[in-house]
């Protein structure tokens, strides 16, 4: 579909006003899970006699890299808005193409899978940690400022608007879809989109944030395991090893 000319967007409208929310998915290739999660929420939920209140886009970022089978193809969608307009990239021509609707996005839900990671994990910032505690159903939130990062999300963060990221399971579990649709669900549930119960499976173990940057400094660093996920590092614990020297916890 499209929506003022822009495509692969479609509206779904309740004609009754309240907050427009984006919930962007496919901003690379191998994330398309989410094209499913789509799909049942257009054909098996019924969005369009579901939705109660505002208007919905369901936006796919990048059906270009997707139809090549690539992750992207000329940049990396979550770094293009560092950038300036390259008129020989398509993933620079689709975010100022998408960039010209930011005004009328009052909500934004950024959907993602991973390539190793079984974890559901919700991306938040700081000050919207007990609004997610409502409606995420997950055991790790992640805080982070996105506004440093070069995400399409950026642009949202920079602007105050309500953003929220989730990383659903890896690309090609049955587990990613049925999880994305459930917290999808809530999502929508909790911003007063749709009438629908919030179920949750999972408790809530850890809201975690960044700390520090591990900076490699040398040809020859390697860590101490391979770390997955979402990994706890014991005080003085060695994690890592560089220029013959251990690299221990020291926070």
């Amino acid at each position: 579909n499209t929506y003022k000319n822009i495509e692969w967007i479609t509206v779904i409208d309740s004609k009754t006003p309240w907050k427009n929310i984006w919930i962007l998915a496919v901003t690379h290739w191998d994330e398309r899970v989410w094209l499913d999660v789509f799909k049942y929420l257009m054909e098996d939920f019924n969005l369009e006699n579901k939705i109660i209140s505002g208007k919905i886009f369901l936006i796919c970022v990048n059906l270009k890299a997707y139809k090549e089978n690539k992750r992207f193809c000329d940049e990396n969608m979550n770094r293009i808005s560092k950038n300036e307009l390259n008129i020989n990239s398509k993933e620079s021509k689709r975010f100022y193409e998408l960039k010209k609707i930011f005004e009328e996005i009052d909500i934004v839900l950024d959907l993602h899978s991973v390539s190793k990671s079984d974890d559901i994990i919700w991306i938040i910032d700081e000050k919207h940690t007990e609004i997610a505690k409502n409606f995420m159903d997950t055991e790790f939130i992640l805080v982070d400022d996105m506004s440093k990062t070069w995400a399409l999300i950026w642009e949202f963060c920079r602007n105050n608007k309500l953003w929220f990221w989730l990383e659903c399971w890896n690309h090609t579990s049955k587990e990613a879809r049925i999880n994305g649709i459930r917290n999808t669900l809530n999502f929508l549930s909790y911003f007063k989109a749709i009438d629908f119960e919030i179920k949750k499976s999972l408790n809530l173990k850890n809201i975690l944030a960044f700390y520090t940057e591990i900076s490699v400094k040398n040809s020859d660093f390697r860590f101490e395991k391979d770390y997955v996920s979402f990994c706890k590092i014991g005080q003085n614990e060695i994690y890592a090893f560089e220029n013959q020297k251990d690299l221990k916890n020291e926070t």
